[in-house]
This record gives structure tokens, C-alpha cells and sequence, in this order.
């Protein structure tokens, strides 16, 4: 069994019944992620089949916003105010972080069901109470749980709560999903090269067009940021600067020693998924490399525009809470409303940290050692004192 781009293309255009791509800008990187599957990842029959489905359906998102840009051409003019991005190591809180702030309207955060369907169905009437995407959405985060009900514990899924962002880039095939599902050293290498300028300006297409739905919808849009968050942007600054001129961004940081195990242990439970012979070692190697590489990326990217970034301790964010939203606040120079505070309350009466079930996971399950992750992220354990 292999994977064929242009069969998947062609099914793609079949489903849809829209003829072609008008654009195929995104054609390496998805030869580069095919090969990399087809010879690298040891795919067993279901991981063949998910991958076959998963890719597809990416690509029919391309060619259903096409089809919506060509119906609708004002969604290209959707003006996007600079974004806030928050970029940090997985583990960092900012799922918490993300969904604590987008609790003030002032901000536009993408939901989990529009990152993972962004495109709806072209006849939509624009209610809500007719989105198939939210009740497929909804199937499908009840699936992934029964089917692992330790995910919750990894990361709390939720089909209707702020999320990150980086599904978007699936569409692109360059964003760092692919290998978190599988062992693709030789794609993995091909998007870590790229600029990114490809993924984050279709990125950008995608956020015009989910703001443009909000729109319609009746959402009130102008001068609202959208909050994103994604570990993945630590490799993307540049591009995202380029793109969407004026963003700022947020970090927070943990010693890697408390991160890289429980990474490792979440890319492992999807790589056996995936394929039947699965080498925790080489999990932990790519994690390690992968996190170490774009904590390096990020720190360069904040020296060209300190001003850009505001960082700050995942233990501060835990155990002074309050003090990091005012920091956050002063950087966004936003006043902190009573409505924000009350909002911020009602988020953290309503998901108390220590109902979570904990996330079970050791260096020594991936080859990893303490001097070793010391010895991978010795530049960024030095800076933060660690």
C-alpha cells in the first residue's frame, strides 16, 4: 500500500465535484510528506487508511475555499488586525492561558471545531443551529476520547473551546502535525527548512475567511486580535511578522526536563497509532530535537524586536496568576475591565486544575536522561536559569 498526491487529488475533486486546484502551491510539501510516509513511517493498514483519509479531506478544505473565494470575493478583503501569539513549549499552560484571555471579547479566538473543519458546507445559511461542522466536531472529539480517555490528561479537548490554531496549517502540509503522527525524519527536515512564507500566508486565508464567516453570522469583527497559540510558532516568527505586520507575541516557560517526557509520551501514543513497531527512543530523539531547535528559533526571533515579546516563568503563570495577566495586559496596553476580571473568574471556578486525571510519563521510557535534555537545551536552561 502506498499513498499517491495525485490520486488523493484527484478523489479530492471527485468528492467535491470542483475540477481542479487553482492554486498548487502546496504540491512539494505534500510529495515531500507523502514519500517521507510511504518509506519512512512503517505505516500499518489503519495508519495507511487515516493518513489516506486525513489528506484528503485537507485537500478538499483547499478546494471548498476556493470555491468560497470565488463565490464570495470580499473574503480576501477581510482586514486581520495584528495577531497575539502565544509560543512556548508544549506543557507550558497555555491551553489555559489561551482560554482564560479569550474569555474578554475583545479578542477573536478560533474554536476547535473551525480549526479542524474551517471550511463549512457551501450552501451554509450562516446559523449556527444548522453547522454540520459543530456536530461533526463534537462526534469527533467523543471518538478520540473513548478511543484514549487519557487524552484529557495530555490536553483538554474540547470541540466548542479556544484551541490552537496550528490545524490550520495542516492545509498547507508544512506545519509539524505529520510528525507528531509518525516517525518522518526526511519531512520532517523538509518543513523545518522551509520559511514558513507558503503555510502563514495561507494561514492568513484562513483566518480572513473564518472572520469573514463570523461576519455573517452577526459577530462583531473589526479591530479584534486574534489570540493564537501554537508550540509550532516558535519556528514561524519571521513569516508570521511578514504577514501580519505589528503582531505580538507571548511565552512561557518550563524547565524542559518537566516537558520533553510528557511531549515524547503524547507523540508516541499517536505514532502507535499509526505503525506497528515504534521505537520510544527515536520518539524522544525527534521531540528533543524538534522543541530544542524551535526554543533556539524563538529567542532569535525575539532579539530582532524585543518589544514584540513578553515572556514569563509557567510557575509564575500557576502560582501568580494575577500578576502575569496584568503583565500581559501592560504589554497589550489594554485595561483590564471589570468584565475581563469577571470572565477570568468564572473560567477558573469552572475548570479547577486539579480535577484534571495526571499524565504518567518518564525520561527513561524514551532514552532520555536528565543530562541529556540538560545537554539539548543547554543554551536555554543557562538563559532561564534552570
Amino acid at each position: 500500500m502506498t499513498l499517491s498526491a495525485e490520486q488523493m487529488m484527484a478523489q479530492a475533486c471527485n468528492d467535491t465535484g470542483i475540477g481542479s486546484f487553482l492554486n498548487q502551491d502546496f504540491l512539494p510539501a505534500l510529495q515531500a510528506l507523502v514519500d517521507s510516509l510511504n518509506t519512512e513511517a512503517g505505516l500499518n493498514a489503519l495508519g495507511h487508511q487515516l493518513q489516506q483519509e486525513r489528506l484528503t479531506d485537507l485537500l478538499k478544505t483547499r478546494l471548498k475555499l476556493e470555491a468560497f473565494e470565488e463565490k464570495y470575493p470580499e473574503i480576501r478583503e477581510e482586514v486581520v488586525a495584528p495577531p497575539v501569539v502565544i509560543l512556548s513549549l508544549p506543557r507550558t499552560g497555555t491551553t489555559m492561558l489561551q482560554r482564560l484571555l479569550a474569555t474578554d471579547n475583545r479578542f477573536q479566538s478560533p474554536l476547535w471545531y473551525e480549526v479542524r473543519f474551517p471550511v463549512p458546507d457551501i450552501n451554509w445559511d450562516f446559523q449556527t443551529a444548522t453547522d454540520s461542522r459543530i456536530p461533526a466536531a463534537k462526534a469527533e472529539v467523543a471518538a478520540l476520547l473513548e478511543a484514549n480517555p487519557d487524552l484529557l490528561s495530555i490536553h483538554p479537548l474540547d470541540a466548542m473551546a479556544p484551541d490552537e490554531d496550528l490545524l490550520l496549517l495542516e492545509a498547507t502540509f508544512l506545519s509539524s502535525v505529520p510528525g507528531s503522527q509518525a516517525n518522518i525524519p526526511a519531512y520532517n527536515r523538509h518543513y523545518e527548512n522551509d520559511d514558513a512564507m507558503v503555510a502563514t500566508q495561507y494561514h492568513k486565508r484562513l483566518l480572513q475567511f473564518l472572520q469573514w464567516q463570523r461576519r455573517k453570522c452577526g459577530e462583531p469583527i473589526d479591530d479584534r486580535p486574534w489570540l493564537l497559540k501554537s508550540p509550532a510558532h516558535m519556528y514561524t516568527v519571521a513569516a508570521i511578522r511578514r504577514v501580519y505586520p505589528g503582531a505580538r507575541f507571548i511565552s512561557s516557560h518550563r524547565n524542559p526536563l518537566a516537558c520533553i517526557p510528557s511531549i515524547s509520551s503524547f507523540y508516541y501514543n499517536q505514532w502507535v497509532v499509526y505503525a506497528d513497531q515504534v521505537d520510544p527512543e527515536a520518539c524522544g530523539q525527534v521531540t528533543t530535537a524538534f522543541f530544542s531547535a524551535g526554543v533556539e528559533r524563538a529567542y532569535r526571533a525575539s532579539l530582532e524586536d524585543p518589544d514584540s515579546f513578553l515572556d514569563f516563568e509557567y510557575e509564575d503563570l500557576i502560582n501568580h496568576q494575577d500578576q502575569v495577566i496584568e503583565q500581559i495586559y501592560n504589554f497589550l496596553d489594554w485595561e483590564i475591565t471589570d468584565e475581563c476580571r469577571r470572565g477570568i473568574e468564572a473560567y477558573r471556578e469552572a475548570n479547577p486544575r486539579n480535577k484534571r486525571k495526571p499524565h504518567d510519563y518518564s525520561l527513561e521510557q524514551f532514552g532520555l536522561s536528565r543530562e541529556s535534555v540538560q545537554r539539548d537545551f543547554a543554551n536555554y536552561v543557562k538563559r532561564r536559569g534552570y
